[in-house]
């Protein structure tokens, strides 16, 4: 029967609100461009009514012990927006926010020292959630 092991990328968060050449909305001058957040938070609590690109970064260690028939994934339960993933500077892939999971394998790629990237474009005046504003988290399968 295959198993999994679930670690959540809770806590502490870096953001940079990323300049375009078309921002939707201007950053609220009370918001940091760059700083920490703690995740899971929605849009809205951590950036108002700005409207535009936020790159989310996380550091991580390898996850220790891996068997030769364990797989790791990173997965995204849910993303308000549009967003680019990338691990270690290696593109994952992208979301189109909404429900999820959207997960990624990435056993291949882990390194001692990992950083986890998702360029997040929020856009919409829609009152859903924005941003990572669902757990994200690793996972260790077996089979």
């Amino acid at each position: 029967m295959p198993q999994s092991h679930r670690m959540h990328l809770k806590g502490p968060w870096k953001y940079r609100i990323l300049p375009a050449a078309e921002q939707m909305s201007p950053p609220d001058p009370e918001i940091a461009a760059e700083g920490r957040i703690k995740l899971p938070a929605a849009w809205e609590e951590c950036f108002g009514t700005y409207r535009g690109t936020v790159r989310y970064q996380r550091h991580f260690n390898c996850p220790t012990n891996l068997d030769s028939h364990e797989q790791v994934f990173v997965i995204f339960t849910e993303i308000g927006g549009q967003a680019s993933i990338r691990l270690n500077g290696s593109e994952l892939g992208t979301a189109a926010g909404g429900p999820g999971p959207f997960e990624f394998e990435i056993t291949t790629l882990l390194q001692s020292q990992n950083m986890l990237e998702a360029d997040v474009t929020f856009q919409t005046a829609d009152p859903s959630p924005g941003g990572l504003w669902s757990p994200v988290a690793l996972e260790i399968r077996s089979d």
